[in-house]
């Protein structure tokens, strides 16, 4: 991971989709925010750019969903459709707050403005140790190139891929900094094996990956408390 402007960027590449070549380890609103409904709850605000089919998209969303809910985090969609009047307008122009995450999905052209390898295909802008991340990029065509890549070999779908990465990228904005593991959903460059796992739905957070996820749930919720008790408060 390389630092820049104080903030650190993790990103997913995909070995397989591109004859094994090397991982990429690089580190490059709209506004109140959905009342959350649980303790446990994040809402993502989906930033469409690539224009995803709509039934890929919901599959995929309820693929990352399933395995974010299984580490103990359930996670509320909105979209937030360029050009559009989106379906959750109010929420998507409400003020952030901790619990609250942007999913940008990129076309190639602009993808490439961020100046990452084709095998990258999902990037995470995760803050200093003291803050938080909030802001997540999936590469769609790149995501879309590797599935139907694989397609030739076996039948593959987009939407479960799509999922994963979008699991993976927001992975890293809950567990913070340092959180490429070795093996599976967080390992920085899947092969075969861990696209394979992919299809088999098989590819989720460790047992300490999910405490972490846990972890940063908590400290989320508590920044949030903290900023509702000074507002009640007037205190700045």
């Amino acid at each position: 991971m390389k630092l820049k402007l104080g903030w650190m960027f993790a990103s997913l590449a995909f070995a397989s989709c591109l004859q094994l070549q090397p991982s990429a380890n690089a580190t490059p609103q709209d506004g109140g925010a959905p009342e959350v409904l649980n303790d446990r709850q994040i809402v993502i605000r989906v930033h469409d750019y690539a224009q995803v089919k709509s039934k890929v998209l919901l599959e995929a969303e309820q693929s990352a969903g399933d395995i974010l809910r299984e580490a103990g985090v359930d996670v509320n969609w909105v979209e937030c459709r360029v050009g559009e009047t989106p379906s959750g307008a109010a929420a998507c122009g409400a003020p952030m707050t901790p619990l609250v995450f942007i999913l940008n999905l990129l076309p190639r052209s602009m993808a490439q403005h961020l100046n990452f390898p084709d095998q990258v295909f999902g990037v995470a802008f995760q803050s200093k140790e003291e803050e938080f991340g909030f802001d997540a990029s999936i590469f769609y065509d790149n995501v879309k190139d590797c599935a139907a890549h694989q397609h030739w070999h076996q039948h593959w779908d987009l939407a479960p891929l799509l999922g994963h990465v979008i699991a993976h990228e927001l992975g890293h904005l809950l567990m913070g900094t340092h959180s490429h593991a070795g093996l599976g959903l967080m390992r920085d460059s899947w092969s075969s094996k861990q696209l394979y796992a992919v299809e088999r739905r098989g590819l989720t957070f460790s047992p300490t990956e999910t405490q972490r996820l846990q972890i940063g749930m908590a400290r989320r919720q508590a920044a949030l408390r903290g900023a509702e008790n000074r507002s009640m408060s007037g205190s700045p």
